[in-house]
């Protein structure tokens, strides 16, 4: 489907309330001022989702929970390996640690993310949305976002990017957020922004 600019606007706008509330979130638990990006929301090909995004042989850390409530999908926190030693090293404050401990606290933050981000929009929506347990995936861009979307039977060619961008202390956190919805599902919530 086509989508007009208002109602990108739309889900930008929707989008920029929850992600804002995830960067809330993750200033308190590291108690350090955490910025958000302006959310890209764009409908792109596989093929350019890999050029702006990023290419599909990068290998990431992907930590991905599932959307349970009126509005159903996943939540996809992609991270790279200098990001989970920045997240760790945020929230256990330079402690050493294990690559096992400082995934699980990327894990757990991103839980905090994903939570704080369908909170905001839950109330926005008037509606009940909260995510699974996450699950930490190590693979290919390309691998984690095809296996994420095959697992909503979203076979179409082109892909829905709803992206924020971490910073703090000037320092871009290298690290994204995506809402991958199930099918159906943002037509729904264009309708239920009215646009």
């Amino acid at each position: 489907m086509k989508y007009t600019d208002l109602q990108i606007d739309g889900l930008r706008e929707m989008i920029n309330i929850g992600g804002g509330n995830a960067a809330t979130s993750i200033s308190k638990m590291v108690d350090e001022k955490i910025d958000m990006k302006i959310p890209e929301v764009a409908i792109l090909s596989y093929q350019e989702l890999y050029q702006k995004v990023m290419a599909d042989d990068v290998e990431v850390y992907g930590v991905i929970s599932k959307i349970v409530g009126e509005y159903q999908g996943a939540i996809l926190f992609v991270v790279t390996d200098q990001a989970v030693d920045q997240l760790a090293g945020l929230i256990l404050k330079g402690t050493e640690a294990s690559w096992d401990v400082k995934l699980s606290a990327v894990s757990e933050l991103s839980n905090i993310i994903a939570n704080s981000f369908l909170n905001a929009i839950g109330r926005l929506l008037d509606v009940q949305l909260i995510s699974s347990l996450p699950q930490v995936k190590n693979d290919f861009f390309g691998a984690l976002i095809s296996s994420a979307y095959l697992a909503f039977d979203q076979y179409d060619e082109q892909v829905m990017v709803i992206r924020n961008e971490f910073t703090y202390a000037e320092k871009k956190l290298d690290a994204s957020l995506f809402l991958i919805p199930e099918e159906g599902v943002l037509d729904n919530l264009i309708k239920s922004l009215g646009v």
